[in-house]
């Protein structure tokens, strides 16, 4: 039993305890398991991403990253698990140009999210069978500004990334195509099978059919030409301003503990380091332009992501 004069040193212990913890706390973080969710099938791109830096994340941290896939409805139901978890720092969301555009079209707010790092950033194109008549872009724009409308460009999914990319090409070009969406598979063997004239598409799922010479690519969506395509052009370098790549990132809670994004952070940009994870994205073809961005320049990229879908998706009459 305590004596009345030990009292007060025993409240001074528990005061000090209680101060001490959230110092110990942050020192340990992460101490369990973290989660990422998105909102894509296991296997897909976003999945693959996660398991890429969750890797070397865990032997690093000495914890695990786990991708969480919530899929459907529009990515609304990861969105909305994402806001119904608590904030504790073992919850992130896997965010891409998907959530730029919900955010424009009203349906997500990216002020929900902690920009946390941007990680990848592929470059798009335009892609044309081996044995199309178009031999260069501007062959390729001569004819659409001829002839608006007639030219078809398969794409990825309806009023998604692939359609604000052609859309903006529109607008910066003068030279009117019309996008015909797709599933993947499918966007790939009704460009060979002639049935569109081109499809848009990232170098790394492309470059298979690029090696084999089975497709050409006409123009690169960059500030930079490709090393390993030293002559395809930009459309930056032909005095149009399509630079927009699709890009997978992580995002925290918007009211994150900050010493929690500053350590996640840490650990994620060791991880991305690592020679797995560059062995993974190399393999991808993913190295060109993926540049880590952290939490202030992230945060500045999605402005200026958010600031040029609201241009191109106003054009296209699906923002009023």
């Amino acid at each position: 039993m305590l004596s009345l004069k030990t009292i007060p040193t025993a409240v001074a212990l528990a005061a000090a305890t209680l101060l001490s913890a959230p110092a110990a706390l942050a020192e340990d973080y992460p101490s369990r398991t973290v989660e990422v969710i998105h909102a894509y099938g296991p296997g897909g791109g976003t999945d693959r991403f996660v398991r890429a830096v969750a890797q070397p994340f865990e032997e690093i941290a000495g914890q695990s990253m786990v991708p969480i896939a919530i899929q459907g409805g529009g990515g609304m139901p990861a969105y909305a698990n994402f806001l119904q978890r608590r904030t504790d720092g073992y919850t992130m969301k896997a965010i891409s140009p998907d959530q730029i555009i919900a955010h424009v079209l009203g349906r997500q707010d990216m002020g929900e999210f902690q920009p946390l790092a941007r990680v990848q950033y592929d470059q798009g194109m335009i892609v044309v069978p081996a044995d199309s008549p178009f031999q260069t872009i501007d062959e390729f724009i001569a004819h659409a500004r001829e002839n608006p409308g007639d030219l078809t460009v398969g794409i990825t999914g309806a009023a998604g990334f692939d359609d604000t990319a052609m859309g903006l090409w529109n607008i910066e070009t003068g030279a009117e195509v019309t996008t015909v969406p797709f599933g993947s598979s499918e966007m790939v063997s009704n460009t060979l099978g002639g049935q569109v004239d081109a499809m848009h598409e990232e170098f790394g799922p492309a470059r298979g059919l690029i090696e084999s010479g089975d497709m050409r690519p006409l123009v690169v969506f960059s500030d930079e030409r490709l090393p390993v395509l030293p002559d395809v052009p930009t459309a930056k370098e032909l005095g149009y301003d399509v630079t927009l790549g699709r890009w997978r990132a992580f995002a925290m809670p918007a009211d994150a503990d900050p010493d929690h994004v500053t350590k996640m952070f840490d650990l994620v940009s060791q991880a991305v380091a690592s020679d797995a994870y560059q062995e993974v994205q190399e393999q991808a073809a993913l190295q060109y332009r993926s540049v880590l961005l952290g939490p202030d320049e992230f945060a500045e990229f999605i402005e200026q992501e958010i600031a040029t879908y609201t241009e191109v998706l106003t054009a296209l009459g699906l923002v009023e």
